[in-house]
């Protein structure tokens, strides 16, 4: 199995891990997922549902250049937030 995904990620953006930005796509699409249970807002499951289609077009990309530029940006916008809640500590 290990073998398989290695050939199937083999010069895909997924083929490093997945990055800070994937992971936080997937938190909030599983917070999506969780909330669309519990309330009837159907709207919030198609929006989780795109979340995951859109982390999985990042893992699949070929364009490993701009998928870390994508990742860059993202840290660099959440950074202060993040600084900010570690100094609070």
């Amino acid at each position: 199995m290990r073998d398989f995904l290695k050939r199937v990620f083999a010069g895909r953006y997924g083929s490093y891990g997945t990055d800070r930005l994937c992971r936080f796509l997937f938190a909030l699409a599983v917070l999506f997922l969780i909330l669309s249970i519990c309330t009837p807002l159907g709207l919030l499951y198609y929006v989780a549902f795109v979340l995951l289609v859109t982390i999985y077009f990042r893992l699949f990309s070929k364009n490993i250049t701009k998928r870390y530029h994508e990742n860059q940006v993202f840290i660099r916008m959440t950074n202060p937030i993040i600084d900010m809640f570690r100094k609070r500590r």
